[in-house]
């Protein structure tokens, strides 16, 4: 007797030969049609992007609903014994950050980390680490941060504002309203906004500002503006509640200027290289030498107004961001191996790193700003009524018809900022002011207390 059935042998061969391979190339057309430009760019940076928490202790009351029925000794007893107070520790999300160095470095706004009193970062992969600030700019709302990890991180590429285009495609990415990394996509709206910004005590006034209809909300600032390429184009700060669809970031090129003043080695680690330099001309990379300090480790090295910078030990140096990065790593009495080129060629020099002089503070104060300076003290702060602080330079006088009291800086004022810079001690004011000339302008962050309270404020001062 025949059997008609078709050999199921036969039925699997052609499965696996001819139907299921073609099922699969076209599922997979299917996800390569929609695996666009802007999935690839956030493949390429979603890893870079971190959220920023604090955590707080937060005493929680606990309603007795029986409190008042009960006898005055019963009530007394249940509260001892059970209590009516719960302490605990609260997560509250403060914003987004951006990885920039493998080392651990993130930049956010200065405004998302400004009132936290601890940080933590939580990475794409659900690590975190316990950050710390290692230099703030309020004028220009920029913060870095720190991580310290057992491997190298992924990071941010950064591009350049020169280029940006009125329409082109940018990618807002961030932590909003603490639910972890998400995306947006919109287009650049318009360059060059100006806006002014409450942020606590202080108003901050923006400048070249990025505008974008790519949703920026609560949670996102710090975060990345990126690129149809995914590179860093901006720092998304802020949002006009009242608006559809416009949000604010910081270019890129003012980020690239406060990060190298953020990341001064002199000042940080007190490191003397004794040189003044710049970005290499357009179209090259490295670092131009535009002064050379007398009797300065540069001059001890060789190194010569118009050297470019373009290697330090092994790692290639593009930029003045580079620059500062590398030497923010090094100690007093590390020996860097530079490679410079000096009229079209190559050569390699040894510069061991000295401690920056310290010029006087107080001096420096005087002739400069017209004030007479001190140390702050706790003892000092709570006479003042300052809120508990052992760090600032306390004015104890000011010069009449001197540049601080031209701009209505007065007697008990507390130093706590010069430029970008936190002021902690007088060492810190004289190596600043030491770099700053008569006639520039100089930002001073400055505490007060009166009968209403603790204030801040900034006041621009014309050095003499």
């Amino acid at each position: 007797m025949g059997n008609n059935k078709f050999p199921i042998f036969l039925i699997i061969a052609a499965l696996t030969i001819f139907i299921l391979p073609a099922l699969f190339n076209e599922l997979s057309a299917g996800v390569a049609s929609r695996r666009n430009k802007v999935v690839i760019a956030v493949e390429k940076i979603g890893a870079t992007v971190v959220s920023l928490s604090a955590k707080r202790r937060v005493v929680q009351r606990h309603i007795d609903p029986l409190y008042g029925f009960r006898s005055k000794r019963f009530n007394e007893y249940f509260n001892d014994f059970f209590g009516n107070f719960e302490e605990k520790k609260v997560e509250f999300p403060l914003g987004s950050g951006v990885i920039i160095d493998e080392d651990g470095y993130i930049v956010t706004n200065e405004h998302v980390v400004s009132q936290a009193s601890s940080i933590e970062v939580s990475l794409h992969d659900g690590k975190t680490f316990k950050a710390t600030v290692v230099s703030s700019d309020p004028k220009n709302d920029l913060a870095i941060l720190k991580i310290e990890t057992d491997k190298p991180l992924p990071y941010i590429n950064m591009g350049i504002s020169d280029d940006l285009m009125i329409g082109e495609t940018v990618i807002a990415l961030g932590n909003p309203f603490g639910l972890g990394n998400s995306v947006t996509t919109g287009v650049l709206s318009a360059k060059n906004r100006k806006l002014k910004f409450n942020a606590g005590n202080l108003i901050i006034e923006y400048n070249d500002l990025i505008q974008t209809d790519a949703l920026i909300n609560p949670g996102n600032s710090g975060g990345p503006l990126v690129n149809i390429d995914g590179e860093l184009i901006g720092i998304n700060t802020v949002i006009i509640e009242q608006g559809q669809g416009i949000g604010f970031a910081i270019p890129v090129n003012k980020v690239k200027q406060t990060l190298v003043k953020l990341f001064n080695f002199s000042e940080k680690n007190k490191l003397w290289v004794g040189v003044k330099a710049r970005d290499a001309k357009e179209g090259n990379t490295g670092v131009e030498i535009t002064e050379v300090e007398e009797d300065s480790p540069a001059e001890k090295a060789g190194l010569k107004q118009g050297d470019i910078i373009v290697k330090l030990d092994t790692v290639d140096i593009i930029d003045m961001l580079d620059y500062e990065k590398f030497m923010l790593k090094k100690s007093v009495g590390d020996t860097v191996s530079m490679l410079l080129i000096r009229n079209m060629a190559s050569i390699r020099l040894p510069l061991t790193l000295e401690k920056t002089p310290a010029p006087s503070g107080s001096k420096l104060a005087r002739d400069k700003l017209g004030i007479s300076v001190q140390q702050l003290t706790l003892d000092i702060a709570k006479s003042l009524g300052l809120r508990a602080r052992d760090y600032g330079i306390l004015i104890s006088a000011v010069d009449k018809g001197g540049p601080a009291d031209n701009v209505g800086i007065k007697q008990g004022y507390v130093i706590v900022r010069m430029g970008p810079y936190r002021i902690t001690n007088l060492e810190e004011l004289g190596i600043i002011l030491n770099k700053v000339y008569s006639g520039e302008i100089i930002d001073i962050g400055l505490i007060w207390a009166d009968s209403y309270g603790e204030h801040r404020g900034y006041a621009k001062v014309e050095v003499e």
